[in-house]
């Protein structure tokens, strides 16, 4: 079996190999599920962008990228229903998010794992978010990625 670094697996599932989930031109979300991310890494989170993009990939944020006044401050609701918008947009084709941290668990069981399992797209998270990763896989069977796209 090829063993492949997680910059290989991710050129291979954007590029359209074995596996390709992802086109280019593609729509790429960005969301925070768990801590939201401090005002200073807006010059990160457009770093990633533009990586995406490169990638031939066109990256949207979620409303719940950025704390207002900490990074526990965006509401459990808030942030569940910009996960969901996500799903429910149909050009959306993976939801990558960056937020690690605390508080991803809230969300859980204000998500429509019905919708979730109608979907075709790739959640992908790390560190925190592996409470989201495991309870879409539990509840829908739906494959997710254990991978750090992240900013910190």
């Amino acid at each position: 079996m090829e063993q492949k670094d997680e910059w290989g697996m991710f050129q291979e599932l954007t590029e359209g190999g074995r596996n390709g989930i992802m086109k280019k031109g593609d729509k790429a979300a960005i969301v925070c599920c768990s801590n939201a991310l401090p005002h200073s890494f807006a010059g990160r989170l457009k770093e990633l962008e533009c990586f995406l993009e490169e990638m031939g990939l066109r990256p949207v944020r979620s409303n719940c990228i950025f704390e207002k006044k900490s990074v526990f401050d965006i509401s459990v609701k808030e942030r569940a229903q910009s996960l969901m918008q996500c799903y429910e947009d149909e050009d959306i084709r993976a939801i990558f998010d960056l937020s690690g941290g605390d508080i991803a668990n809230e969300i859980l069981p204000l998500l429509d794992y019905g919708k979730i399992a109608g979907s075709d797209k790739l959640f992908w998270g790390y560190s925190d978010l592996t409470t989201v990763i495991n309870a879409i896989y539990a509840k829908t069977g739906r494959p997710s990625v254990f991978f750090p796209l992240r900013i910190r």
